[in-house]
């Protein structure tokens, strides 16, 4: 044991105060303090993947609340080929997962990067639903929405480059609200 003499500001007095009546002794109180002080520098809660992906769109810049019906219209005048040479040159999509995983794509495994795909594409309230299965040698991606044909087109190249430059086949199909993606496992 080990004895020790402070001062103390009257606010903390009055809650030294306080807690001394509900556990028992200002030892016990000081004890008490200094292992959650020490316990919450070890343990600050762990993000959700929804709050991560939050911090990540924030510090990418990326911006878009806009209502769906504004995006649709938009995306109805688009020039797809001009969109497929900004997808080729720059790799939006390559680059999202990179900064998400804080890795390159390569040290990224198949599974995390199709979850990554999965939470961005939830995150960004493109899609109405967004998911995988695993079926044997391929995984196949299931993504529906309700923003055209153009829609489609674009997030079908953005996702079929992402996943070329990371060196797996896929195979898509597409339609006004849906995309089908077998991406097959190396």
């Amino acid at each position: 044991m080990h004895r020790i003499s402070t001062t103390i500001s009257q606010k903390h007095w009055e809650l030294l105060k306080k807690h001394t009546e509900e556990f028992g002794t200002q030892q016990k109180v000081l004890e008490l303090a200094l292992e959650s002080l020490e316990n919450g520098s070890k343990h600050s809660p762990a993000l959700t993947e929804e709050e991560r992906t939050w911090l990540t769109q924030r510090s990418m810049k990326t911006i878009c609340s806009s209502l769906k019906d504004s995006i649709k219209v938009l995306l109805e005048t688009v020039n797809i080929e001009m969109f497929n040479e900004y997808l080729n040159k720059y790799k939006p999509l390559e680059y999202t997962m990179e900064y998400y995983f804080q890795k390159p794509l390569k040290e990224i495994s198949l599974k995390e990067l199709l979850d990554g795909v999965v939470i961005t594409g939830v995150m960004s309230n493109w899609f109405d639903t967004i998911d995988y299965t695993d079926d044997d040698n391929h995984y196949t991606m299931l993504i529906t929405h309700s923003l055209g044909l153009n829609s489609s087109k674009i997030n079908k190249m953005g996702i079929e480059s992402m996943f070329e430059t990371y060196g797996v086949r896929v195979e898509s199909t597409i339609s006004e609200k849906t995309i089908f993606m077998k991406i097959y496992k190396n």
